[in-house]
């Protein structure tokens, strides 16, 4: 009897620990599914971002302010066709093309926005942002997967920008997620200046008769031209007359003749003559104004003389 007792107690015990594991397993708890579960070899499983920015536009790629004040809408989308959220950076540089004007970028204003509530054909909205071709507004966001964010740009030149210039601004976006990044850019877009009046304008010095005996006489008119301008030609009432002027000097001259100023085009008495630019193919507007006289000699014949 003294030996039956503590074989009894031990063998107790034993059956509670059978009980316990049973009775955690069985229940189908946390820790019971863990006690399972906690030597089987799972296979491991990773997934990479793939990361895809495309801008996007419908806007003209070249356009021409023809006049001071004058304001050009362009729409920039980000499409986001990666796996992901991308958080992403849109900015604009100025190319550096040989074409490319020095003085207009900082000479256009920039005001941007991003499309949601107002478009960009709306009034530009109180909270754009604002700055010039030189140095454009930065945008930032997030486009979800598979969607599109558009900015909206509004360039405005202003009346201290030079004339047939060129600015050639660059969108370029950047972004991704989680150190996965990817770019865009689209760089032919192209603005000129094209006005209808020069800049600057010609500027008369002087009319020179010059008599050539026997009562015949021509004049020769003199403007003060600047040193990038091109070619000049002159006009008597709306008619092209004489040869071309051209050349680097700053000052420039034309004769006007008898020949220029024939019966059929104008009457005898004070005349009108302009110079006008030429170097495109159709006549420039007019950039200065004078005045010449035209009369018979004794013999009939028509003079050029200046008032």
């Amino acid at each position: 009897m003294t030996g039956g007792g503590p074989g009894r107690r031990l063998l107790g015990r034993g059956a509670v620990l059978v009980a316990l594991v049973v009775a955690l397993v069985g229940t189908g708890t946390g820790t019971g599914w863990a006690l399972w579960t906690a030597s089987v070899d799972a296979a491991s499983q990773t997934t990479f971002a793939k990361v895809d920015l495309e801008l996007e536009s419908s806007s003209p790629r070249a356009v021409d302010y023809t006049a001071s004040g004058q304001s050009v809408t362009t729409a920039i989308t980000i499409y986001n066709g990666s796996t992901v959220p991308a958080d992403y950076r849109l900015s604009v540089v100025v190319g550096t093309t040989g074409a490319v004007s020095a003085d207009l970028p900082s000479r256009v204003d920039v005001r941007a926005w991003l499309a949601t509530s107002a478009s960009c054909t709306s009034d530009v909205p109180p909270d754009a942002l604002s700055g010039t071709w030189a140095s454009a507004p930065v945008t930032t966001g997030t486009v979800a997967v598979s969607s599109r964010a558009t900015w909206c740009y509004r360039s405005t030149v202003s009346s201290s920008a030079p004339d047939k210039a060129t600015v050639n601004p660059r969108f370029e976006v950047v972004g991704g997620s989680h150190g996965w990044t990817d770019r865009a850019s689209i760089q032919d877009f192209y603005q000129n200046t094209r006005y209808a009046t020069p800049a600057p304008a010609a500027r008369a010095l002087s009319c020179r008769t010059t008599d050539t005996g026997g009562g015949t006489s021509y004049a020769t008119v003199s403007w003060d031209a600047p040193l990038d301008s091109e070619q000049w030609g002159l006009f008597v009432a709306g008619r092209r007359v004489g040869n071309t002027v051209s050349g680097q000097a700053p000052t420039k001259e034309h004769v006007v003749t008898r020949d220029h100023v024939p019966e059929s085009v104008v009457p005898d008495g004070r005349v009108v003559v302009e110079v006008r630019s030429v170097a495109g193919a159709e006549p420039g507007p007019v950039a200065w104004t004078g005045a010449v006289d035209v009369a018979p000699n004794a013999q009939g014949q028509r003079q050029v003389s200046c008032p």
